[in-house]
C-alpha cells in the first residue's frame, strides 16, 4: 500500500531500509526518546505500538549479543583444544603403530581407519573423525587390564580432553543457534517497527503540520532533506503549475511527498 500526500515544502523524508535492523533500533530510539518529553495526549496514536515493539527487538538484542559472546569464547577453547586434540591423536596413532609394526588392521579397534591401498594407518582428517577416534581409544583402553594400557599418551589425558573438547563444542553451536535464532526475531519485528515509524511519521504531518513536510520532523529522529528540483518536470507541460510532482518512493524513502508507506522486505 502506498500512500502519497503532496505538499509546498520542498522537503523529502527518508526511512531506514528493514533489512538494516540497527538503522530501524536507531530511529525507534531517537523516536521514543522525543515521544516521551510529550504530554501523553499529545504522543502519537501509533506510539505505544512502537515503544512495545522497541522493547522486544531490545531484548532480542541482549539476547543475540549473549549467544554471540558464548560462541566466541566457546569457539577460542575449541580451536586450543582441537590442537592439542591433534597431538594426542597423532600420539595415540605412533602408539599403535609401533606396538602392531606388521599388523595395522589392529589400530581399527582402537577406532582409527587404515588406507586400502596401503594398509597403512589413516590419520583422522576433522573434527569429527578426531572426537570419533578419541572417543573410541577411550572405550577400548579402559576395557583392557590396567597395567596392559598404553602410557603415551596418558589415558586420563585423552579422557579430560575429549570431555573437554565435545563440551566447548556443544556450547559454541548453543551459543550460535541462540544468536541466530534471536537475529530471526530481531529481523521479523524490526521489519514491523520499520512500517509503523513510517505510519507515524504520515500521522505526525497529517495532524500536526496539516500535510506539510517540516524539518520538525527531525526532532523524532526521521531524517529530512531539501528536495531537488527535478529539470524534467520543469519542463513539462503536463506539471502542475504549482511544480508539484506525485512521484513514487524510490528504496531509500519518499522522492517528492510527505509519506510513502511499503511493505518493504526484512
Amino acid at each position: 500500500m502506498k500512500i502519497h500526500l503532496t505538499d509546498q515544502s520542498g522537503f523529502q523524508v527518508y526511512f531506514p531500509d528493514s533489512q538494516k535492523r540497527p538503522q530501524v533500533i536507531d530511529l525507534g530510539k531517537k523516536y521514543m526518546a522525543h515521544e516521551q518529553t510529550l504530554p501523553v495526549k499529545k504522543q502519537n496514536l501509533f506510539t505505544p505500538i512502537i515503544q512495545d515493539l522497541l522493547q522486544q527487538i531490545l531484548e532480542y538484542e541482549k539476547n543475540i549479543a549473549e549467544g554471540e559472546a558464548q560462541r566466541a569464547v566457546a569457539s577460542d577453547m575449541v580451536t586450543k583444544l582441537e590442537e592439542r586434540s591433534k597431538r594426542l591423536v597423532a600420539s595415540m596413532l605412533k602408539t599403535i603403530d609401533a606396538a602392531f609394526p606388521n599388523r595395522p588392521a589392529k589400530a581399527q579397534e582402537w577406532g582409527f581407519d587404515t588406507k586400502k591401498e596401503t594398509a597403512n594407518i589413516r590419520t583422522p582428517r576433522n573434527q569429527k573423525e578426531r572426537l570419533a577416534v578419541m572417543e573410541s581409544y577411550i572405550a577400548k583402553e579402559e576395557s583392557r587390564p590396567e597395567e596392559e594400557r598404553f602410557t603415551m599418551p596418558a589415558l586420563a589425558d585423552v579422557i579430560d580432553n575429549y570431555q573437554s573438547y565435545n563440551a566447548t563444542i556443544k556450547n559454541r553451536n548453543v551459543g550460535q543457534y541462540q544468536r541466530q535464532k534471536y537475529v530471526n526475531a530481531s529481523n521479523a519485528l524490526a521489519k514491523q517497527l520499520g512500517q509503523y515509524l513510517q505510519l507515524a511519521a504520515g500521522v505526525i504531518v497529517g495532524y500536526d503540520y496539516k500535510l506539510e513536510i517540516s524539518r520538525d520532523l527531525q526532532h523524532w529522529g526521521y531524517k529530512v532533506i531539501k528536495r531537488r528540483s527535478s529539470k524534467k518536470a520543469e519542463t513539462n507541460d503536463d506539471a502542475p503549475a504549482n511544480g508539484s510532482t506525485n512521484g513514487s518512493a524510490d528504496d531509500s524513502g519518499l522522492t517528492d511527498t510527505v509519506s510513502d508507506i511499503t511493505d518493504q522486505s526484512a
